[in-house]
């Protein structure tokens, strides 16, 4: 990087989640991370708060910083899906003294960073080779659902955020459509989010257990997952196999919006906690069960990502990227 051109040597690098707030100091030239931390985002009352407090930990002072925000990203505006958090892109870079803040979607990236991963950072299930500079798409399901889009063009690699999460589940069985009924209750709008997310789980538990005719116990989603995969309540082992087979089926929808030949990668906090499973064979199965379009999809590789701080390297690929381009424009 150009110091003569006044480009940051570091820049701070945040992925603000619904429930997590993880942050670092990126090095632009290089694009490694240091002093890695990860913070509740209920111990601050909001991201200046957390902002403040890593700093103040690490004894860092960049006048640079790249966010990825769990919330789209219109405007100055930033306000959190599925947390209490909200801020103002202008009000934060001037009472944190930066110079500049950039604001992205934290699956755009995730997005960014997929093509600087390493082997031993990806799981394979399933499909072919990935497509030499084909469409790639990230998927992840944590406290929300998110989606992205990573796209070639003569410029180099472009992630093309979304809010797919948002869209309607999709049920292809009696029993999808009678669990759907159950979880769509008073709401007009039943999102994929609203059903396959870490925060949602116990409501699908509940209405297994509803089904069956049983009164349904009050979990938290680590005690459904723990139960499922440990096989000591038959509710919790049948939630999570619907729940693999509902996530392989998204995305493949979200595989065949984006023309997918490069690749589907997932990431957020629940796939690698039930990688097993998703590598056992309904998930595929699941993926590829499109009608018309099997052979199409059978092809497509899906990747779980194993790398932990991801998005955080994606964060810094923008700001390495947004910052030079920003100091070269202004010579």
């Amino acid at each position: 990087m150009d110091q003569a051109l006044g480009l940051p040597a570091t820049a701070l690098v945040a992925d603000l989640g619904g429930t997590n707030a993880r942050f670092a100091i990126a090095e632009l030239a290089t694009l490694a991370l240091s002093q890695v931390m990860q913070f509740p985002c209920t111990s601050h009352r909001g991201p200046d708060a957390a902002i403040r407090s890593y700093l103040d930990q690490v004894g860092a002072r960049p006048t640079h910083a790249s966010i990825a925000v769990a919330a789209p990203v219109m405007g100055e505006e930033i306000v959190f899906t599925n947390s209490p958090w909200s801020f103002t892109t202008s009000t934060l870079c001037r009472d944190l003294g930066f110079e500049k803040i950039l604001v992205l979607n934290d699956f755009q990236a995730f997005a960014l960073a997929l093509p600087e991963l390493a082997p031993h950072e990806l799981c394979q299930i399933g499909g072919l080779a990935p497509q030499e500079r084909g469409t790639k798409v990230a998927i992840g399901l944590g406290t929300g659902a998110g989606v992205a889009a990573l796209v070639w063009t003569p410029s180099g690699w472009i992630a093309v955020p979304s809010e797919g999460g948002h869209i309607a589940f999709a049920c292809h069985t009696a029993e999808d459509f009678a669990l759907a009924e159950r979880l769509r209750a008073d709401r007009t709008h039943l999102s994929v989010e609203r059903v396959l997310s870490g925060s949602r789980v116990p409501d699908l538990y509940r209405a297994v257990a509803a089904s069956h005719g049983s009164s349904p116990e009050m979990l938290a989603p680590d005690e459904v997952l723990t139960r499922a995969l440990a096989g000591t309540d038959p509710i919790a082992v049948e939630t999570l196999g619907l729940f693999i087979r509902w996530f392989g089926s998204f995305t493949a929808d979200a595989a065949l919006m984006f023309g997918a030949r490069g690749g589907v990668y997932l990431g957020g906090g629940i796939a690698p906690r039930i990688l097993k499973l998703i590598r056992s064979g309904p998930f595929r199965e699941a993926f590829e069960a499109k009608g018309r379009m099997r052979d199409y999809l059978a092809s497509i590789p899906i990747y779980a990502v194993l790398a932990e701080y991801a998005t955080l390297r994606g964060a810094a690929i923008e700001a390495a990227l947004t910052f030079s381009t920003a100091i070269s424009d202004l010579h």
